[in-house]
This record gives structure tokens, sequence and C-alpha cells, in this order.
């Protein structure tokens, strides 16, 4: 059975600037261990959101990092930092949990930041703690977006409290 997130929050129409503002938030309140799960429609920005959060992140280093280069093709991308390690997988393409093993994928959680898009493969009930970023298109307008974003297991307080100081989310009861 898969576990229910302890909390919930959402933005709504945000603009696509904005996602630099909540990466950036990303970028200061999660360290290594932490794991991210981006879902979202093809093109709606999860890429853009993993680009934005590990620029971020090297700045926040002073790092200077020219290209954040899409793992579509590569499959696992990874950057080095001082303090931390990222690494960004795209599992679009991965048809099975044997091919997540035969990249050691599973592996990789405890010693580094950890964000993968199409996370949908992943048995998330074997998870104890990791944040779901669901980002989608408003009918409004093609620009904007909505962003939910729930939190499973502990530890993630100094990150909740940093987005709900942003102007950007509301936090929702369950």
């Amino acid at each position: 059975m898969l576990a229910e997130p302890f909390f919930i929050i959402h933005s709504f129409d945000l603009e696509i600037l904005d996602l630099g503002e909540i990466a950036k938030i990303f970028a200061k309140n999660t360290e290594n261990g932490d794991l991210l799960l981006l879902s979202g429609k093809v093109g709606v920005g999860k890429t853009e959101f993993a680009r934005l959060l590990i620029k971020a992140t090297a700045k926040k280093e002073n790092i200077d990092i020219e290209e954040v280069s899409s793992p579509t093709f590569s499959l696992i991308q990874g950057y080095e930092f001082k303090c931390r390690k990222i690494s960004h997988i795209d599992l679009y393409r991965v048809k099975s949990e044997l091919e997540l093993f035969e990249l050691g994928i599973p592996d990789v959680f405890d010693n580094q930041i950890t964000i993968i898009e199409w996370p949908e493969i992943l048995e998330k009930e074997s998870l104890s703690r990791y944040v779901s970023i669901n980002i989608l298109e408003t009918k409004k307008l093609k620009k904007y977006r909505n962003v939910e974003v729930a939190f499973f297991g502990d530890g993630w307080d100094d990150l909740i409290g940093a987005l709900l100081g942003s102007r950007h989310f509301d936090e929702q009861n369950i």
C-alpha cells in the first residue's frame, strides 16, 4: 500500500519564471539523501525545474556551471559540488524495474540529492522519505503552471517552512 503524504502544499497560476524562485528554495533546503520525484506531462517544465535547482545549487556554492544537460538520452547526469552531489535521472525510457537495478538507481539515493523525472516506474511503497513535485499546465494560459508538492517521511520541516514562507504556496490540510 502506498504511504499517504504527511503534508501537501499547492501553488496556483505560477509563471514559468517563478519555478526558478522555487528551485532556489529547494537548493537551499535539500541535502545529500533527499529524493525529489518530478511528475507532469511532456513539456510541462520538469527538466527546466531540475536545471534551475542544479544551477541554484552551483550558485549557492560559488561554482560556475555553464550547461545543465537533460538526462533524456543518457538517463543519468551527475553533478558534484563542494558540499553535495546531485544526480538528475530521467526514467521516461526505462521500461522495467530490472533496468533500474542495472542502472544502480536505488543505490544512489542515500548519498546524494536525487532528482527523478518520470518516477512512475518506481515502487514508491518501498521509499520511506521523498518529496513528490507534480507540475501541471493551467487551463487558463499555457505559460502558467500549478504545482503540488507532497512530503513523505520525516525531516522536511525546513523545506516546508521555506516554501510556505514564499509568496507561492498554500497548505492543504490532510
